[in-house]
């Protein structure tokens, strides 16, 4: 059957690569033109913000993937327009749906997993989970097979504009310069490697047995920022300082940056421990994250090769 991939970002992209790898006809829908990389991959132009385009793109599924996210600090007109009408491109097509999500929605530290009460403590949360709920209502209903994959945040090969990562953060790491930090540097805190993101999705793809549920990605054992940005620094060879930025410099940031001035309701995430359990996720697809030491030397490797 044909896989449809909405979005060829940070996670799309890899993810249709593990597609295509898989021997699987592959097509990745996009606003902006894109060249095709396989003899089984189509490309197509759309803007899944028009509902019509997005029942096209998906035309002759079997599984559709949602992987479009919207501006962080245009999610609440932007992204729901994105949910209903992938969904609606899935169901068109009579395709499973498998969705891309964040944890926002559970709103709990500590260590966490798919039983945790969804209680979110943030604007961005409360949207994720009314999001999940319909997804999750439509398929109790039998309107939609839907899979949701939930990922901590972003590290890794690609990921340039996340929490620990950000644009400021990879400047400043890159020249051996001081880095700013969000929250509490000592805190442990899981970090999704990306490409562990995209192998994960592809097999919730793979497994139609899934759908129903809502699972945790393969992630790796939690880390501190410090430790983690400590290896990155030694595997670039540069000197590594650390700077936990105060809340006025975030306001200061927030002028320049929209991402930036979202990202302080999220502030409780990183100042004290945020532990994501993958159990269920190992348990079910027998997935491990990939080792620590092989996620930095490929971060670095991509670091090199950014101007």
């Amino acid at each position: 059957g044909l896989h449809v991939v909405f979005g060829t970002g940070q996670v799309g992209r890899p993810l249709v690569d593990r597609l295509l790898a898989r021997g699987l006809r592959v097509r990745s829908v996009r606003r902006s033109a894109e060249p095709g990389r396989h003899p089984n991959h189509e490309t197509l132009q759309a803007d899944v913000a028009d509902r019509e385009a997005a029942v096209r793109a998906a035309a002759g599924a079997a599984v559709v993937y949602q992987c479009i996210n919207a501006p962080y600090h245009l999610w609440p007109t932007q992204l729901p327009p994105l949910y209903h009408h992938t969904a609606a491109a899935a169901r068109s097509a009579g395709a499973r749906l498998v969705v891309l999500d964040n944890v926002y929605a559970i709103g709990a530290t500590g260590t966490f997993d798919e039983d945790t009460p969804e209680r979110p403590c943030s604007r961005k949360g409360a949207l994720r989970k009314q999001l999940a709920d319909e997804l999750r209502a439509m398929h109790v209903r039998g309107d939609l097979a839907v899979t949701i994959g939930r990922a901590s945040d972003f590290f890794g090969p690609g990921a340039d504009n996340t929490s620990l990562l950000h644009a400021r953060a990879l400047a400043q790491l890159r020249a051996g310069q001081t880095v700013d930090v969000l929250g509490d540097p000592d805190q442990p805190h899981s970090w999704s490697y990306v490409p562990d993101v995209a192998e994960g999705l592809c097999q919730l793809g793979l497994h139609p047995e899934l759908a129903g549920q809502t699972l945790h990605l393969p992630v790796a054992p939690a880390l501190s920022a410090r430790a983690v940005l400590t290896a990155l620094a030694s595997a670039l060879g540069v000197p590594l300082r650390l700077r936990r930025m105060p809340g006025w410099m975030l306001s200061v940031a927030g002028l320049f940056s929209p991402f930036m001035r979202e990202v302080s309701e999220m502030q409780y995430q990183f100042t004290e421990p945020f532990i994501m359990s993958d159990a269920r996720c190992r348990h079910l697809l027998g997935l491990e994250p990939t080792p620590f030491d092989e996620q930095v030397s490929a971060t670095a490797a991509w670091i090199r090769t950014r101007t």
